[in-house]
């Protein structure tokens, strides 16, 4: 009779074992895409808000600064995309930029991105 609780007890174990590592080896993209299949897309004023929170945690010293540089930029590649899309939708119905003008729109949004962020920033005190 002992045996059998022991291979219970093992079974039990091992299973909250799997239940508790088990979110450490599935990948992000499986969340990322989960996120917009749930209809919950980020908005560019959340993005804005992620990085002013992020760059108050560093000046809190509670981020090393090689994280804090990779998470902004990495929340910065995310709002340009998210204008670039905007702009996209915007001038569906136009014809397409020359590569030369293309640029000079990716140079505005990085622009309007960083500007965003200064309101952002003056309204957080």
């Amino acid at each position: 009779m002992e045996y059998v609780f022991l291979i219970i007890g093992s079974l039990v174990i091992i299973t909250c074992f799997y239940f508790i590592i088990s979110p450490f080896f599935s990948s992000a993209e499986v969340r990322n895409e989960g996120l917009e299949a749930d209809g919950e897309r980020l908005t560019l004023e959340q993005v804005y808000s992620a990085v002013n929170e992020l760059e108050m945690d560093f000046l809190m010293k509670k981020i090393t600064r090689e994280d804090f540089e990779k998470m902004k930029e990495d929340y910065h590649l995310l709002a340009a995309e998210m204008l670039k899309e905007e702009t996209k939708l915007l001038t569906s119905g136009k014809k397409t930029l020359p590569k030369g003008k293309a640029k000079l729109k990716a140079d505005e949004a990085e622009e309007e991105i960083f500007r965003e962020l200064k309101k952002l920033r003056q309204q957080k005190g």
